[in-house]
């Protein structure tokens, strides 16, 4: 980092220190004085719940006070101004009084307001309208004006009224509950009882608790069982995934040329380094399910232990190689890399050590947790440890993909032929990391503030947490050293991704002879980037007790687009094309630059003889014009490559479908690159809505968003994450293209809709438990795929005959001129139905939560 790089972060760090170390207002509340006379009080209270998304529950409360102005001694401070003393004094009598109980931070979850409450005065009363909001997701209490929600696992949710002991005696004319979608399963006998099965109280004492049954949703994730069986779900995967690239990876360790040639080197290589990944990211997942369970283990503990994994990661990664081989390979320069990124990776181990294993230095108990606001010294000395845990953890995640984009011969690290400054990378690199490490941290502290802040409305907070803001801060810093790895081991799924594109690149640099496809561990790599990076996400249909199935998830998208692929080979165009050519000479004549410019320049004449016999027909030529017309067709239709004995054309075949279904490159690899490029570009947009839907699809969301402590980084991670995934989906498109049956891209890219969306439907039917919404998401997914998949595949269509552009000035003119009107037509229809029903299930869903 430079000079004026760590200027910065110091400041930031002094500044963050020294507001920990600023005491918060709070006001002298004294005793409150009682009402004259209570029954000329009159309030009312609506709790209601709705479920806008899948994942929260609104709960909503809306509760109305007049009080007499001349029976009680503080009526008259509600009209003053919401920054008073007086104001918020009268406010906490009127509204909590001895309600707010002591409560622990992690389990309570404050109130929302729209604003302020603020108090009219009518005639001889003072009117208060309170009206406040929470989100359930989770487990705990959420407060909601006087009523408090309490959550436990396989329990109804326990909605409980208590109002302050000032207004005992008050006339509570209406306590009215209303559970929208949800249903009560317990409450006293009301006076009331709607159709939707609300229930309505008139006349009721000011104490009442109704059971409201949870969504089935949030009921299974909330379960007793999923506190361990998705944590063993997740492990599962992480086994399975394991698995699946140490298969992968086996045979390249013998290598597939002769002895002691380059590539079998850089294949054993790449194999060792893959088996160890697999090694590794199977202990993280024990590791992970261990993060997860909530033990008695001492922070200080699981910080070491995510400070010394990440070190770990970070050193069997070896970050300091050369990119490749003849770029600035000498001893000395290898060793001076070496010993700096070591140096650097051991330096922030040390420190954050140094906060576990002498915290009474900075005045830190132990255990990490301040019982009492510690000094600045020790605020920033979690911060210190919590950037140290997650810069090793981002630092292991970027060596170890970089490694296997090295050794997988990906990319390129030097600009117009010269290599890359290796120190000046190396620094940018560590500087961005500790700049996203300060990210995450910085909002796990925002968020934090803004829940203290909404309990603090009235300055109660270190009452009803029974600590005041600097320890509680503490607190929520030291748990964040083991939470935060949790957080990033969450994202690691990419680097098994990456190591099998890596297998894949380096199998095709190593393959000797032609073929259409992937071939026999090639496709088992291309099989397996399909279950782990585009497939992955389709593993939250598995809750409750079924998450023990996540493992089952991977190979099961494996077997169902290998079984597709097997199946739709006969049925591809090229496999009827190589069936009646009896051989392997279409592929051996394709490969070759001088035999695909051919077949293009047959294709292209091929649609021209073809358009000028439409409008011959149409027209008024003459007999000898078509005859003439015809007679080239069937000549360029008895198309014959060298090495086959007769012609290779079925009869509904044309050259032009032949160069479509080949596509634009002589390889299968680098069609699935170009596939994977133009799939993340179309990707964009669905990977914007759909991270904005998860994250701020409404106010109350976004609000919920900023106040998770990893909330703001979520949003960007889901985002390159939903990237990634469509560009895998891309990459197993190209590789396939040849292969998958359909004359034209679109229908190419409906087999792999049809190869997620039959896993999907294998674990609905198993799961009794699940519900016709959340197969909904899960289509809605696929069919967003399907919708980036096919205007990828109609652009591998136009760049397959991209030598054409400059005849057409439009990239659609070029489409129209390779499907035809009335082809061009049935794709764009086709992709307008997917559109239709994209709407059509958002729509559905989105109604069916409110």
């Amino acid at each position: 980092m430079t000079p004026l790089g760590w200027r910065w972060v110091l400041f930031a760090v002094a500044t963050l220190g020294w507001w920990a170390a600023q005491p918060m207002p709070v006001y002298a509340a004294g005793s409150c004085p009682p009402i004259r006379h209570p029954e000329k009080v009159t309030v009312s209270s609506t709790l209601s719940f709705s479920q806008r998304h899948p994942d929260l529950v609104e709960a909503r409360q809306v509760t109305n006070l007049a009080v007499p102005k001349r029976q009680w001694m503080l009526a008259d401070d509600l009209t003053l101004g919401a920054r008073t003393a007086e104001y918020r004094r009268a406010m906490h009598c009127l509204l909590h009084g001895d309600t707010r109980t002591r409560a622990k931070f992690d389990t309570w979850n404050p109130e929302w307001r729209p604003g302020t409450p603020q108090a009219t005065e009518r005639a001889d009363m003072i009117v208060v309208r309170y009206e406040s909001w929470n989100l359930i997701k989770n487990s705990g209490f959420f407060e909601v004006g006087p009523w408090t929600v309490h959550v436990a696992p396989g329990k109804d949710w326990a909605s409980s009224l208590r109002a302050p002991k000032l207004l005992n005696g008050a006339s509570w004319e209406k306590v009215d509950v209303e559970p929208g979608s949800l249903k009560i399963s317990e409450a006293p006998p009301a006076s009331t009882v709607h159709a939707n099965s609300g229930r309505v109280w008139i006349a009721h004492t000011p104490a009442l608790v109704a059971d409201v049954v949870p969504p089935k949703t949030l009921g299974l994730a909330l379960s007793r069982s999923a506190a361990w069986f998705t944590p063993l779900g997740v492990v599962s995967w992480w086994i399975c995934a394991s698995a699946v690239i140490a298969v992968s990876a086996w045979p390249f360790l013998d290598g597939r040329k002769p002895a002691g040639s380059p590539e079998k080197a850089a294949a054993r290589v790449l194999a060792t380094t893959v088996l160890q990944w697999a090694g590794l990211s199977a202990a993280l997942g024990l590791t992970l399910l261990l993060i997860l369970q909530k033990s008695r283990t001492p922070n200080s503990v699981r910080a070491v232990v995510g400070l010394l994994s990440g070190l770990t990661l970070v050193l069997l990664a070896r970050p300091w190689l050369p990119f490749k081989r003849d770029f600035d390979d000498s001893r000395r320069a290898l060793k001076r890399r070496a010993t700096v990124i070591a140096a650097a990776a051991v330096l922030v181990t040390v420190v954050g050590l140094l906060v576990v294993w002498a915290p009474h230095l900075i005045g830190l108990p132990p255990n990490l947790m301040p019982t009492v606001s510690p000094p600045a010294s020790g605020i920033v000395g979690l911060v210190f440890l919590d950037l140290a845990v997650l810069w090793l953890l981002l630092a292991a995640m970027v060596a170890w993909s970089w490694r296997f984009v090295r050794e997988g011969g990906l990319g390129d690290s030097s600009i117009n032929g010269v290599p890359v400054h290796s120190a000046r990378r190396l620094t940018v690199t560590g500087a961005a990391l500790a700049l996203a490490a300060g990210v995450v941290v910085s909002f796990r502290w925002y968020s934090f503030h803004r829940r203290w802040s909404r309990t603090d409305w009235l300055g109660e907070a270190s009452t009803v947490f029974g600590a005041d803001y600097g320890s509680i801060l503490g607190q929520q810093l030291a748990e964040f050293a083991s939470v935060g790895p949790q957080w990033a081991y969450s994202y690691t799924w990419v680097l098994p991704g990456a190591a099998l594109v890596a297998l894949l690149h380096l199998s095709y640099r190593t393959s000797s002879g032609v073929s259409l496809e992937p071939q026999q561990w090639d496709l088992l790599l291309v099989t397996a980037v399909f279950a782990i990076v585009v497939a992955l996400r389709g593993g939250v249909l598995f809750a409750g007790s079924l998450s023990l199935a996540y493992g089952f998830w991977l190979p099961l998208n494996m077997v169902v687009l290998y079984a597709l692929v097997k199946a739709g080979r006969r049925w591809s165009l090229l496999g009827r094309v190589e069936r009646k050519a009896g051989g392997n000479c279409v592929a051996m004549e394709l490969s070759t630059a001088a035999g695909h410019l051919r077949l293009l320049e047959d294709a292209h004449r091929a649609r021209g003889l073809l358009r000028q016999l439409r409008l011959a027909y149409h027209g008024d030529a003459d007999d000898t014009t078509r005859q003439n017309l015809e007679k080239q067709l069937r000549s360029l239709h008895r198309w014959r490559p060298a090495g086959c004995r007769h012609d290779c054309l079925p009869d509904t075949v044309s050259v032009a479908d032949v160069a479509l279904s080949w596509g634009p490159h002589r390889h299968w690899w680098h069609n699935a690159l170009h596939a994977a490029r133009w799939a993340a570009v179309f990707g964009i947009l669905p990977s914007a809505v759909t991270a904005w839907y998860q994250y701020a699809s409404s106010v109350e969301h976004w609000r919920f968003t900023l106040n998770s402590p990893t909330g703001i980084p979520d949003v960007i991670a889901n985002f390159l994450m939903q990237e990634i995934s469509y560009a895998g989906a891309g990459l197993v498109l190209g590789a396939l293209w040849r292969v998958l049956p359909g004359e034209r891209g679109p229908l190419r890219a409906f087999n792999l809709f049809v190869a997620w969306l039959v896993p999907i439907g294998v674990v609905a039917a198993l799961s009794l438990s699940f519900g016709s919404r959340e197969v909904g998401w899960q289509v809605l997914g696929v069919v967003l795929m399907l919708m980036v998949l096919t205007l990828t595949s109609m652009w591998m269509d136009a760049d397959t005959f991209r030598g054409e552009r400059r005849y057409w000035a439009r990239r659609l003119d070029l489409l129209t001129s390779i499907y035809q009107v009335h082809g061009l037509s049935r794709q764009l229809a086709f992709l307008a139905a997917q559109l239709v029903t994209v709407v059509t299930i958002w729509k559905t869903l989105v109604t069916s939560t409110k």
